[in-house]
């Protein structure tokens, strides 16, 4: 059985919270691939300033070189809004039948995961996990994920960044080091990304 763990975001930009937390639930749930699935059309967030190229790209050049990590385009390849359940079984069809797919979510995302498309069929279609991303109360978490069910608290150690912070800080010209990976914070440089939100 190929078990397959799926982390999907805006990634905008993708930041070392990210890559910490990939990392860590690729270690715990001993899972032999890693899917990180840049959103095309967010159904939560208004329309991101920068393109779905360069997000791919910041994903890429974030976990390259990283065995067993992968960036996943499907989001483009599906029509309409980005619905985590549409997303999931695509996924399927491009995997063994016996595959387990274990779909990441941080800390923040589990209390309105009740609010998403489908979410109890979105359930029944994969193992969801819920990673404290913040220093979320881990007791708080696994209350609130035992009142939903079938969800999967995992408690990390947390790296606590979040992107709306490092978009402000590039925004505004603060030093940025350690926040991102240093290939992502060259790109963006490069690319002139965040300059003027």
């Amino acid at each position: 059985m190929l078990k397959v763990g799926v982390f999907g975001g805006a990634f905008n930009p993708v930041h070392n919270g990210h890559v910490n937390l990939a990392t860590e639930c690729m270690k715990l749930l001993k899972l032999d691939k890693m899917l990180i699935v840049p959103t095309a059309v967010s159904p939560h967030k208004q329309r991101a300033n920068v393109s779905y190229e360069h997000r791919e790209q910041m994903c890429r050049l974030a976990f390259e070189g990283m065995e067993k990590f992968e960036i996943c385009d499907i989001e483009t390849k599906l029509s309409g809004k980005s619905y985590t359940i549409n997303t999931i079984r695509a996924l399927k069809q491009q995997y063994p039948s016996d595959t387990r797919f274990y779909l990441i979510i941080g800390g923040d995302m589990l209390y309105c995961f009740p609010k998403w498309y489908r979410y109890e069929a979105l359930l029944g279609e994969c193992q969801v996990v819920a990673a404290a991303r913040e220093n979320d109360d881990y007791v708080d978490m696994m209350e609130f994920a035992n009142k939903i069910g079938r969800i999967k608290v995992l408690n990390l150690p947390v790296v606590e960044v979040s992107s709306t912070d490092v978009r402000e800080k590039l925004s505004s010209g603060e030093n940025s080091d350690g926040l991102v990976p240093q290939a992502v914070l060259d790109y963006i440089n490069e690319e002139g990304l965040y300059k003027h939100e």
